[in-house]
């Protein structure tokens, strides 16, 4: 039984462990200044195993539809001896930010519930991404309810953006959900029990770092209550979903999620091609996950540690020896392996190279 408290090294599970650089974004430093905190979890606490699965995100980016999704699952289900997977994650890009209600309908006619039947059939199991605090300026939820977001002293609505150092270049501005409204936590609740409705098993929980912004609090106390007390509320409500948090801090979330990134995304799919820029962002966050796996591996013992997509293509600007030395790495991490390829471009030589040793 472990009882000793345990380090927490870095503050969110993007941040970059050992690393205090001002030019970093802001979102990866907690506003409080707390860093390298202590913490002793639940000791009766038994998380669900690991799992493997494919993500849209790193090859599509936003431009995914259904049958981009369909055609993956596809490829999965015919070649199950290649590609031992069980979930299809649908990451960002399926609706507006915010508006977790309803789908982008161009991309997605048929509905979120119809595509997770769809992947069921095909012996997968269906997952979803969400940003569960943030939402667009042009959503409708920002337009219809204005009352649910934080607001600065002279009662302007926060714009999250901000808390990243080249956000400002996001034409997609995004205010912040204040937990501290119950309205927002009723929307929220909407929000699960509709996702779990729909059919999906899986859910990725998304810059869940967003409320510690909210300028009312002064220290870190309250909302890592009430982001545990909403972590737990989906384990509590729904204990079959299997949950990922990303943009987390680490804090809150021990013994109350399946399964924490525990460093920043591996690539930029909007990259893909731009060499050396691709090259050049791999680099860094292959730096970045080698370091945070270092410092982060006790907390397996507490939460399935995700080290992001294994990715392997040619558009990335990956070199061979990089390749390895990701496949190496999500091997050591022991948690979670996702594929983040678009599979239908895959050669016979990568496939053999680097995605069977990988499952081996």
């Amino acid at each position: 039984m472990i009882k000793e408290p345990i380090r927490l090294p870095g503050w969110q599970s993007g941040s970059y462990c050992g690393h205090t650089s001002s030019w970093l974004p802001k979102r990866y430093f907690s506003p409080f200044g707390e860093s390298n905190q202590t913490i002793t979890p639940q000791t009766n606490f038994i998380f669900k195993p690991s799992i493997t699965g494919w993500c849209s995100w790193h090859w599509f980016g936003f431009n995914i539809n259904e049958e981009i999704i369909l055609n993956q699952a596809r490829l999965i289900a015919r070649n199950r001896d290649i590609y031992p997977l069980d979930y299809i994650l649908i990451d960002d890009g399926w609706c507006r930010l915010g508006d977790w209600l309803e789908p982008n309908r161009r991309k997605f006619p048929h509905g979120m519930k119809w595509l997770a039947t769809e992947i069921k059939k095909l012996g997968l199991k269906p997952g979803i991404w969400i940003a569960p605090f943030f939402s667009e300026f042009a959503s409708m939820l920002f337009r219809n309810r204005p009352e649910l977001f934080i607001r600065g002293a002279k009662g302007r609505i926060i714009e999250g953006t901000k808390v990243g150092f080249f956000d400002f270049l996001n034409p997609l501005k995004r205010g912040i959900l204040d937990l501290c409204n119950n309205n927002v936590q009723i929307y929220l609740k909407e929000v699960i029990d509709n996702i779990v409705e729909w059919g999906f098993e899986l859910i990725k929980l998304d810059f869940l770092y967003a409320n510690h912004f909210n300028p009312k609090f002064k220290n870190s106390e309250e909302p890592d209550r009430l982001l545990r007390e909403f972590l737990l509320s989906i384990r509590n409500s729904y204990p079959q979903m299997y949950t990922l948090a990303c943009g987390c801090p680490l804090k809150p979330a021990l013994s109350a999620v399946d399964a924490l990134r525990i460093s920043d995304d591996i690539n930029v799919p909007q990259l893909k091609y731009l060499w050396p820029f691709n090259s050049l962002i791999f680099s860094l966050r292959l730096k970045q996950l080698e370091s945070n796996l270092d410092y982060r591996v006790t907390l397996s013992k507490f939460v399935n540690l995700d080290p992001d997509a294994f990715l392997c293509h040619k558009g990335h600007g990956l070199q061979p020896s990089q390749i390895v030395r990701l496949q190496n790495l999500v091997k050591q991490a022991g948690g979670l392996k996702f594929l983040g390829d678009d599979l239908t471009k895959l050669n016979k030589k990568e496939i053999e190279k680097f995605i069977k040793p990988l499952f081996n």
